[in-house]
């Protein structure tokens, strides 16, 4: 079965994907190091002595909640750098461990050439979701970020339920960003353009959660099964939903 879920995993761009799983590694390795760190120790060529497992075990904190916040938000730069920041504490702590007389030397090339490897990749990703200067324009809007999609409304009831999704407090980006709607070549509802106010993620993410709105009358509250929401129309007023009906 295709769920809605699914259509927005399709959806990720290569860096979010890159992401996700560098968000995966993150709790995998801290795991390791929070629930076996004297093997890690072994395994890295440090001697697996109380305060090598002791860092370890903050060490492996660190990362699983690194993880956990790239999964949450993988389309958002600050966890990928966040990471990095981690990656620099790491090397130096092996660079440190190198001059100790009781290390294992071919274990810690090892793993030293392994974190290495690890933080270019996270530097790349972290690049390459970061905004660059050169992609806003004069009024602080990110240009190449914008995402569009089709919603089978009416121009009109598209603008006006931007506004309300807006004041109800529904939409999640509040400042800087850009909206242009556009009739759907034939007939088929309207264009909602969409840009800056966040990452690429973040943008595809408040489209999704608006065409549903719009379409079905519910606001999505999470990926997550049976966590959905009838949205709640002023007195008086019909959903979206019954206005196409």
């Amino acid at each position: 079965m295709h769920t809605q879920h699914d259509e927005y995993a399709d959806n990720r761009t290569t860096t979010e994907t890159l992401a996700y799983a560098l968000g995966w590694f993150s709790i995998a390795l801290g795991a390791a190091e929070l629930l076996a760190p004297r093997q890690v120790a072994r395994m890295i060529g440090i001697p697996p002595v109380e305060g090598a497992a002791t860092a370890l075990r903050a060490y492996g904190a660190r990362e699983i909640a690194n993880g956990v916040a790239i999964l949450s938000q993988p389309g958002e730069a600050k966890w990928l750098w966040s990471r990095v920041g981690g990656d620099a504490l790491d090397l130096a702590t092996l660079g440190a461990a190198a001059g100790e007389y009781n290390t294992d030397a071919r274990r810690l090339a090892v793993a030293t050439a392994a974190v290495a490897g690890v933080t270019a990749l996270d530097v790349l990703a972290a690049m390459r979701l970061s905004r660059s200067d050169d992609d806003v324009d004069v009024y602080g809007f990110n240009l190449k970020n914008e995402q569009a999609v089709t919603i089978n409304v009416s121009l009109d009831t598209v603008e006006s339920g931007w506004i309300e999704w807006c004041e109800s407090g529904h939409g999640r980006l509040k400042n800087n960003y850009a909206i242009r709607f556009q009739p759907a070549p034939g007939a088929r509802g309207t264009e909602v353009h969409l840009s800056g106010g966040g990452s690429t993620g973040t943008i595809r993410e408040e489209l999704r959660r608006f065409k549903q709105r719009m379409e079905t009358g519910e606001v999505p509250m999470s990926d997550g099964p049976g966590l959905w929401r009838p949205a709640q129309p002023r007195d008086g007023q019909q959903t979206f939903a019954e206005v196409r009906q």
